[in-house]
């Protein structure tokens, strides 16, 4: 049996940069499901965001729900812009919602 890499999960603000984003980074996907968060109520709690991995699915590894943040430059967008992104592992649950 092959061993699957650890799942990522990753919240980023959407392209227009009006929204939070929170997916599951699946193997052989070309596009993920999401749970969008309006950037005008802030940044997701980390209740929130294991709630919105729960309704893909999916549960935060690790007791502490640690999500790992970076800078990082993305194809496409505009000369001097930086994105945030925040990133934990996951796995999926063994009854997930319907």
């Amino acid at each position: 049996m092959t061993q699957q890499a650890p799942l990522r999960a990753h919240m980023i603000h959407s392209w227009g940069g009006t929204e939070w984003q929170v997916f599951v980074a699946l193997p052989d996907e070309a596009r993920w499901p999401h749970v969008p968060f309006p950037i005008t109520d802030g940044i997701p709690t980390l209740n929130a965001r294991a709630a919105a991995l729960h309704s893909l699915g999916f549960t935060p590894l690790g007791a502490e729900q640690t999500w790992e943040w970076m800078e990082t430059v993305f194809e496409g967008d505009p000369d001097g812009v930086v994105s945030l992104v925040a990133t934990t592992t996951v796995a999926p649950e063994t009854d997930p919602p319907v």
